[in-house]
């Protein structure tokens, strides 16, 4: 099926399901699918449960590095907790930072907090988020979403030097996800 037709099936199945209070189990591996249509959602691991909760819980609140990696696109760096504080780390230091793209911003200056350098190397801006490509300072790739309207205010070109600013991370302690993500 095409994608607007699995979106017109999504939206129905969700319909029917509201009116008439069936339970039915969907199995998908469709992440968007899955949350979108689920009142409640098993996110499994090689034949083991994950996490179980509601679209909004398995995705704001990952139990694991797993849930939160399969869950949609994420940046993983190494980070450093210092004072209940994260910061974004150019080496490896015990812990993992995850951040979903939509959840970094950029800016021509540092904000006082967690930010570091990076440099643009590929901008999308058809469709409701712009999608920028960037490498990090110590040349790891960085994948960042913005609204159209905070892009324009920005005006950012291609090989721009920006300071990459995460809004909310997930930090866990370093285990193979990180070596997969280099």
């Amino acid at each position: 099926l095409d994608a607007k037709v699995r979106l017109e099936l999504r939206r129905w199945l969700r319909q029917l399901h509201d009116e008439i209070h069936i339970t039915s189990v969907f199995v998908t591996h469709d992440q968007e699918e899955a949350l979108e249509v689920a009142d409640r959602v098993v996110v499994m691991n090689e034949g083991k449960i994950e996490q179980v909760g509601s679209p909004d819980q398995v995705y704001n609140h990952p139990a694991s590095p797993f849930v939160y990696n399969f869950l949609g696109n994420v940046n993983l760096f190494h980070g450093r907790v210092e004072e209940d504080k994260t910061y974004i780390h150019d080496a490896a230091t015990g812990h993992v930072v995850y951040v979903r793209p939509h959840l970094l911003d950029i800016a021509r200056l540092p904000n006082g907090g967690s930010h570091f350098r990076a440099r643009i190397k590929h901008i999308n801006a058809a469709g409701p988020l712009v999608k920028v490509e960037a490498i990090a300072e110590w040349g790891d790739p960085v994948r960042v979403e913005l609204p159209q309207e905070r892009f324009r205010s920005l005006q950012l070109m291609k090989n721009e030097l920006v300071f990459i600013i995460p809004k909310d991370v997930k930090v866990f302690p370093a285990r193979k996800e990180m070596a997969r993500a280099k």
